[in-house]
């Protein structure tokens, strides 16, 4: 050891002296010759890290200065030692601007873990801006998540009963786009460029064909569904989940289908439906013209009625044919109030609902029931003091005369060249489903000749079996393998699982289905002589039902000439 400090050894064999106490040295030792340190000399050219026989303390690591380290693993922590086997390119950090193992962003371990530490959710991961203002030093071999302390107090079990809580959106954070990627569209081509994320994009490319062969999709719908995916991952500025369904607009303003890509990203829980419900901006363009509070009480009105309220007093959500239908009733008698001065609805009396009643019938019970609706909901939750609609007699709806179709029309669907639409006419005109039955109808429903709705089994007649066979065949043709369990699809609704709509059903028999349905009741009447309990059992109706119709027995309008394929009743089979 030194003779002058007794701390370091002598740095010469003939001199007893280290470098800090040699005479003109001025401690400026030279650099180790095996790793090229010049502040921590030892012995024989050697740093004290270096020399097998110097005190061997634990250090920082070379490459993250993590403390904790020693010489056995060659002054690196196992973090380090992995880095650098992953990545064995070295070159200056783009971070710290050192000499270090660099991965594929060309930034070292430590800089990589700051960037990782400041980022916020949702946002990209910024190195350079990061470890601008200095760095977060921490302890070596603590990042594996096996080191870290259990809580010992178990989480709550999950809810496994109750309505499921839709996902809040207030949380999510989604990376913005500065400038939207150009697509480049010409015959059957698209080149917006390659994904941000290879490695998403194939797993999202197998999700695709998975979800397609598990639903039956045709080769042409896959290969645009994939297509629309790989586009859709093309023009995202980041690669972040869940995918927004409002960035679908960038598909179909190229003439990609959007709809493949829902359904599939729906199905995965990778989707975050952020579209704007269609009731609300209706209702929001509609109330606009109305003064404050008058539109704030209506908007509150509004969301009972689409939500519904668990706290007193309780209501269930009410459907949106009804909401719109109760806006339409009321909103002409609130624009009037509102040109005459009234801001609010607690302005509103007894005097001013009696005064834009109407006097009598349909008008009347519309009106009545619509500021009833909106009057009494305010009132339970203590929006405004008193219900003027109170005690007010609004009378009741006149039920509509039963009117028979037109039997040239009801040939006309029977004897259709289209599978779909004359099993739609069968099945109505010889059994009378409802609408909602048709749209419903399952593939069992339709088993060993008879038809089963709910509690009650019908056998098929003769004129139905054909019409439906055939249109079973065309089913199985052209969908071969659909796994949608409803009786009706088209070309939307074979690649999922929902039912076909109102509209579809309509638009394919080219008449209302509920007039159909009309028609063939009023044709039973006619048949049983007003045999009420017929009409109820056969139809699945009320007795109030079956008197409304039967009191039509006597109309002269039901005296009308039939086509000679339509004589008889329907229910005596195949003619």
């Amino acid at each position: 050891m030194c003779e002058g400090c007794g701390k370091k050894p002598q740095a010469y064999h003939n001199r007893r002296l280290c470098y800090d106490c040699k005479p003109g040295s001025k401690g400026r030792p030279r650099p180790c010759r095996k790793c090229g340190s010049t502040g921590n000399y030892w012995s024989e050219g050697l740093c004290s890290r270096c020399h097998q026989y110097a005190p061997q303390g634990p250090e920082s690591c070379r490459d993250c200065d993590a403390w904790g380290v020693v010489r056995t693993t060659k002054w690196l922590c196992g973090g380090c030692m992995a880095w650098r086997w992953a990545n064995p390119v070295v070159g200056v950090c783009v971070g710290c601007g050192r000499n270090r193992y660099l991965d594929r962003h060309r930034s070292c371990r430590l800089c990589r873990r700051q960037a990782k530490l400041l980022r916020q959710p949702g946002q990209p991961i910024d190195v350079a801006g990061a470890n601008r203002q200095g760095q977060q030093l921490f302890f070596a071999n603590m990042h594996s998540f096996k080191h870290r302390v259990r809580p010992s107090v178990l989480p709550p079990p999950p809810v496994l009963y109750g309505p499921r809580q839709p996902r809040s959106r207030a949380k999510q954070f989604h990376q913005l786009t500065l400038q939207p990627v150009p697509i480049i569209t010409t015959a059957r081509r698209y080149a917006p460029g390659d994904p941000p994320d290879p490695k998403m994009a194939g797993a999202l490319d197998t999700l695709v064909s998975e979800h397609s062969s598990a639903h039956g999709w045709t080769i042409e719908k896959t290969r645009q569904a994939r297509l629309s995916m790989r586009v859709l991952l093309a023009m995202r500025a980041s690669a972040d989940l869940p995918i927004r369904a409002s960035e679908m607009v960038s598909l179909i303003a190229v003439g990609l289908p959007a709809r493949p890509i829902l359904d599939v990203l729906a199905g995965a829980d990778m989707l975050d439906d952020d579209r704007s419900d269609p009731i609300k901006t209706w209702f929001d363009r509609r109330v606009q013209g109305l003064p404050e509070p008058m539109n704030g009480e209506l908007r509150t009105w509004f969301e009972i009625l689409r939500q519904g309220s668990r706290t007193s007093p309780r209501s269930r959500p009410r459907d949106a044919v009804t909401i719109r239908t109760r806006v339409n009733w009321s909103m002409p008698t609130l624009e009037a109030w509102a040109g005459h001065g009234h801001r609010s609805l607690r302005e509103i009396t007894r005097d001013d609902i009696l005064d834009a009643l109407p006097a009598s019938g349909n008008p009347r019970a519309t009106l009545g029931r619509a500021l009833r609706s909106i009057f009494a909901t305010l009132k339970g939750h203590k929006v405004i003091f008193v219900n003027p609609t109170a005690r007010v007699d609004v009378g009741s709806f006149e039920r509509r005369i039963p009117l028979p179709a037109d039997p040239h029309d009801i040939q006309a669907a029977l004897e259709s060249a289209d599978p779909s639409r004359a099993a739609l006419a069968a099945l109505v005109v010889f059994h009378g489903l409802r609408p909602v039955e048709l749209r419903d109808l399952k593939l069992i429903d339709v088993r060993n000749g008879r038809l089963h709705l709910g509690g009650r089994s019908l056998p098929l007649a003769g004129p139905v079996k054909r019409r439906v066979t055939r249109y079973l065949t065309e089913r199985h043709r052209r969908w071969p393998g659909t796994i949608n369990p409803h009786f009706f699809v088209h070309q939307h609704t074979a690649g999922n699982t929902t039912p076909v709509s109102r509209i579809w059903v309509n638009k394919r028999l080219g008449m209302s289905a509920f007039a159909l349905r009309q028609d063939r009741i009023l044709d039973e009447v006619v048949a049983t002589d007003g045999d009420e309990r017929r009409i109820c059992d056969f139809f699945g109706v009320t007795v109030a039902t079956a008197e409304h119709y039967t009191s039509m027995l006597g109309h002269p309008g039901l005296g009308r000439d039939l086509p000679p394929t339509l004589v008889g009743s329907p229910t005596e089979g195949p003619t």
